[in-house]
């Protein structure tokens, strides 16, 4: 207990160090480790939607809570949230003020990456099970030293390029050999239904503007319509409609915050017929109007 804790204060003070410096409203770094970036946020959020791209983000001070499909998470220092697919997520900073900010770590990967390192590895796969492939998890101190070694490595440019690439090795058998390992192992390395939810997740998104009809996207996966929809919500806690829908708000929010277009224009661009229905889900999930919510967006976004 005593390592863990002095692990999360070296990892306190090394992203603090970055951060050092900079203005208030600078948020995140990314490092010289491109898929390494470090965030401070100095002051509790709103709730904020978004697609969450698969990656590691380990908090390391303040708290924060994450609603994932039903389940609202909530997580603090030495915690990390993982996603092994691509999730419509919501997020809020609950803790943080200007002299203790919220301050975390992200290690952004892709599933095919972890998958050649289980096979590389020979890593024996788990007793199966049907897990949400995002979730939160304590970090163990091997992984916080992992993280610290990571950060430290910023400060030796000429061994990034060999380094970080065994430190992100590391950390990718650490967060498998973690109680809730499982998940992220048959997320990207399970049986073929899992990988045909994976193709499931990538057709949703490439096709979100475009009807969804359950049948079709099973075809296009080798699956059943019920095995698709049973398998499809075991793994993202919601179901195949349920995600294109909040991939296309996500989708429409960006257009509207990019500014030049109407509403109306957004609502059949991400695919709906009827542009009040958009407007009524758009303000279910974002707690306001399209055009409302757009211009708070770019206040919020251009204010000093």
């Amino acid at each position: 207990m005593k390592r863990h804790s002095e692990l999360l204060q070296v990892l306190r003070q090394a992203v603090a160090r970055h951060f050092r410096g900079t203005g208030h409203e600078r948020r995140d770094i990314v490092t010289a480790i491109p898929w390494l970036t470090l965030i401070r946020i100095p002051t509790p959020t709103e709730a904020g939607r978004g697609l969450l791209q698969p990656s590691m983000c380990l908090l390391v001070q303040g708290a924060k809570q994450t609603l994932v499909g039903p389940e609202l998470v909530q997580y603090g220092p030495g915690d990390y949230l993982l996603a092994a697919v691509t999730m419509p997520v919501s997020g809020q900073v609950t803790a943080a003020t200007l002299a203790r900010p919220y301050l975390g770590v992200r290690v952004d990967f892709e599933a095919r990456e972890i998958a050649a390192f289980i096979l590389e590895m020979q890593i024996a796969p788990p007793p199966p099970a049907q897990l949400p492939a995002t979730y939160v998890e304590a970090a163990g101190a091997g992984l916080l030293d992992v993280v610290a070694r990571l950060l430290a490595l910023l400060d030796k440019p000429r061994d990034i390029p060999v380094l970080s690439r065994l430190l992100k090795q590391e950390l990718f058998y650490h967060l498998l050999m973690a109680p809730g390992g499982a998940a992220l192992h048959i997320a990207v390395r399970g049986s073929g239904k899992e990988q045909s939810i994976g193709e499931a997740i990538q057709w949703i998104r490439q096709h979100f503007d475009q009807p969804l009809r359950i049948e079709t996207l099973a075809r296009e996966v080798r699956m059943s319509a019920s095995v698709l929809h049973r398998r499809f919500k075991a793994m993202t806690v919601m179901s195949p409609l349920q995600y294109q829908k909040q991939v296309r708000l996500l989708e429409a929010r960006k257009l509207l915050m990019a500014g030049g277009v109407e509403a109306a224009t957004v609502a059949f661009k991400v695919g709906y017929e009827s542009p009040s229905q958009f407007s009524r889900e758009y303000r279910r999930m974002f707690g306001a109007s399209p055009k409302q919510d757009a211009e708070q967006l770019r206040q919020s976004h251009f204010a000093p």
